[in-house]
């Protein structure tokens, strides 16, 4: 049974987390929204998730950048719920882990050279925005 996105943007999805809505760091139940998988995207059912003492800094507001409210982790491994088009390294069924960016414009010098991490464009798993504005949380 394929779950393969077709269109450009898949609706909205909710979503369940847990977030600090402050710089105390405290972490409470978040109910969200996110935005809808594209064609270059992956869906995942998250099993695991790991929080850093860099997501802690993060929650805190220690560095001056955090946006509220935040849902820290970026060491996830789950496993793969839908698949958009172009995509061909994953399919449904599939276990996969997500670092601490999930975006880059694909297009710089930097991603040509399979240097995603540096794309001034990069997007963070959270704390970030997508290109078209969408909360990454």
């Amino acid at each position: 049974m394929s779950q393969e996105i077709s269109g450009a943007e898949e609706q909205a999805v909710k979503a369940y987390g847990w977030a600090a809505r402050d710089s105390s760091g405290v972490l409470s139940p978040f109910h969200f929204t996110r935005r809808g998988n594209g064609d270059n995207d992956i869906s995942m059912k998250i099993l695991y998730c790991g929080i850093c003492h860099s997501d802690l800094h993060l929650a805190k507001d220690e560095v001056g950048m955090t946006i509220y409210p935040i849902v820290p982790g970026h060491e996830i491994v789950g496993e793969v719920t839908k698949v958009g088009r172009n995509v061909t390294k994953f399919k449904v069924g599939d276990i996969a882990g997500v670092g601490c960016m999930v975006g880059s414009c694909r297009s710089c010098d930097n991603c040509t050279q399979d240097l995603e991490n540096y794309c001034p464009k990069m997007v963070w798993t959270y704390n970030k925005h997508h290109e078209d504005g969408s909360r990454t949380f």
